[in-house]
């Protein structure tokens, strides 16, 4: 036993033996670094972890995914497109990715139409998404839109003043119904004048109108309703869109008066006809939704008697708030003439009932303007405007997952930091300069 120790040492000391072991040792850990690897991401903004939204969508994929990405290897975008992809791959083992070279096979790029510069195909099932830009933006909304079974269809009614879906004013709703498309739903304008009935199979939005509705289309939408179609409504102060029918059959009573909020003035708001809230009712429309939503002039919602009709309130107003119905100038109060109504009182209702065999959902919203392209990206607007288009279209499964924003894509900083960002590029570095060219010149002068 002592000479196999003996020749043990004596074969460690030998310079050979040392690199042997050490050549050894790093093929091991190499091993099982390649079988077993954990990865830690120390980035600021956590650029190379997948956000939240993505993690989400890939979950609502329980098959398979194939992604299928055509690029040549050679292509400058090669590894930016593998390092994405890689990091959907760690978050679901069932996802695959094949790289196919389009030069190795022109045939098939042409049946496809692939682009020049490469595209990504993404497969579920018998359902596939294309897209040509290389984001987690892009690649997100794609699988969002695999996971749904069927693109809910809604039509936005238009002829009396609503809101344009492809206007490009602040007043419109262009980005939001852009994102309502790229996460599946199929959006179309209906025109009632021109129709007999409504399909209860699509979903109806009414767009805060400005104008008054004709007998035979507030009867047109009665009918639909009394048949079991969903709806969603966007309603305004003081409307006067001939729709109270509709109101009586809801059980719904729009407030007189614009609702006026001391809170929203609280938060540097300027108007006083805007009205914040961050109370929200237990329903699946605003499940786990904490966001602090913004409303622009709103209208107050009251709930009238109805035994039909299962009602939430989904947003109330704070207790700071009311209805005003003078008009907005000098020192706003509540007026206790009984005009007023003091708040918490609805400014958003989720309605349900059971209606030709299947629940009934309408939502009816006391302002138009939180969705539009002037506040849509105010606070929790965005998302409470998918939450009430997904709970309506019966696709619960994408309430509160929102379509993923660029990271970085602005830089914020604090007045302090502001000021001695400027100090130090204005008058700290050029100071520097000019000291050091002094000082040289001085030496060279009198050196």
């Amino acid at each position: 036993m002592n000479r196999l120790i003996h020749y043990s040492l004596i074969l460690l000391n030998n310079d050979y033996t040392r690199i042997a072991l050490l050549l050894t040792c790093i093929l091991l850990s190499a091993s099982v670094a390649n079988r077993f690897y954990f990865i830690h991401d120390m980035t600021g903004a956590n650029r190379h972890t997948l956000l939240p939204q993505s993690i989400e969508s890939l979950n609502l994929l329980t098959k398979p995914v194939t992604i299928e990405v055509f690029i040549s290897p050679l292509d400058q975008q090669r590894h930016a497109v593998s390092a994405l992809l890689n990091k959907y791959q760690r978050n679901k083992t069932n996802l695959s990715i094949v790289y196919t070279d389009p030069a190795l096979d022109p045939q098939r790029m042409r049946e496809l139409n692939i682009e020049p510069g490469g595209e990504i195909f993404l497969n579920y099932g018998n359902r596939t998404q294309r897209i040509s830009q290389v984001s987690e933006q892009a690649v997100t909304v794609a699988l969002q839109r695999l996971a749904r079974n069927q693109h809910p269809a809604a039509y936005f009614i238009t002829g009396h003043g609503e809101r344009l879906l492809e206007g490009g004013n602040n007043t419109d709703l262009g980005v939001f119904t852009s994102q309502l498309r790229q996460s599946g739903f199929t959006l179309n304008t209906l025109d009632l004048t021109d129709t007999e009935t409504l399909d209860t199979g699509d979903l109806i939005v009414i767009a805060s109108p400005l104008q008054h509705y004709l007998p035979g289309e507030s009867a047109l939408l009665l009918d639909y309703l009394s048949r079991g179609g969903d709806l969603i409504w966007f309603t305004e102060p003081y409307s006067d869109d001939g729709l109270k029918a509709l109101e009586y059959e809801l059980g719904i009573k729009r407030l007189p008066g614009v609702v006026v909020d001391l809170a929203a003035q609280k938060l540097q708001v300027d108007r006083p006809d805007f009205a914040v809230a961050n109370n929200y009712s237990k329903h699946q429309a605003t499940d786990s939704f904490t966001a602090v939503t913004l409303f622009p002039q709103a209208a107050g919602l009251d709930l009238q008697p109805n035994r039909e009709w299962r009602a939430a309130a989904l947003v109330q107003a704070g207790e700071q708030a009311w209805t005003e119905t003078s008009a907005l100038t000098g020192q706003l109060s509540f007026g206790d003439d009984g005009r007023e109504k003091a708040g918490p009182f609805p400014l958003v209702m989720a309605l349900e009932r059971e209606k030709a065999g299947k629940t009934q959902k309408v939502i009816i919203a006391g302002d138009g303007d939180f969705i539009t392209d002037a506040w849509i990206m105010n606070g929790g607007n965005r998302d409470l405007g998918n939450r009430l288009f997904n709970w309506t279209a019966d696709d619960t499964r994408f309430i509160g997952i929102n379509r993923p924003e660029p990271r970085d894509a602005q830089l914020n900083l604090s007045r302090n930091n502001t000021l001695v960002l400027a100090a130090l590029s204005l008058l700290i570095l050029p100071g520097l300069f000019l000291t050091g060219a002094t000082r040289v010149w001085y030496q060279r002068r009198h050196g």
